[in-house]
C-alpha cells in the first residue's frame, strides 16, 4: 500500500486486472483499498473498460464473466472524488464519423480503456 500512497499529482497508475470482483479479488482490493488512498491529482488508467460500461458481445460469447466495469460504474456514479478524463470507446461511439475520416485505423481494433483523475 505504501507504494500507492507515494504516487503524486500527474503520476499514472495503470490498472489491468482479472476483471472480476469476488471474494479476495484484485478488483476488490483496488476499489476498496487502493483508490480511496491515492493522493489528489493521480491519473488512473483502467484497461478493458468499454462504453457504455458494458462488455463487447464477443467477450461474453467467448465465456468471459467479467464484472469490473459494473463495479467501476457504481464507484463513479455518485463519487465526486474521481473525474473521467478520457473514455476512448465513448469517443469512438459518438464521433465515429470523425474517426473514420481522420483516424480510420483506430476503428479497426476498438480497445477499451478509461482515464480518471483523483481530485
Amino acid at each position: 500500500m505504501e507504494s500507492f500512497k507515494q504516487l503524486k499529482e500527474n503520476d499514472i497508475l495503470f490498472i489491468d486486472t482479472s476483471h472480476v470482483s469476488k471474494t479476495g479479488s484484485d478488483v476488490n482490493y483496488i476499489f476498496f483499498d487502493i483508490l480511496p488512498n491515492l493522493n489528489s491529482g493521480v491519473l488512473i488508467h483502467f484497461h478493458d473498460i468499454f462504453y457504455p460500461f458494458e462488455y463487447p458481445k464477443k467477450k461474453i460469447l467467448d465465456g468471459h464473466a467479467f464484472n469490473e466495469c459494473y463495479i467501476l460504474r457504481a464507484f463513479l456514479q455518485y463519487n465526486t472524488r474521481f473525474k473521467i478524463i478520457l473514455f476512448n470507446t465513448f469517443l469512438e461511439h459518438y464521433y465515429e464519423d470523425w474517426f473514420r475520416q481522420n483516424m480510420p485505423l483506430c476503428l479497426r481494433n476498438k480497445g477499451g480503456s478509461i482515464w480518471l483523475r483523483k481530485v
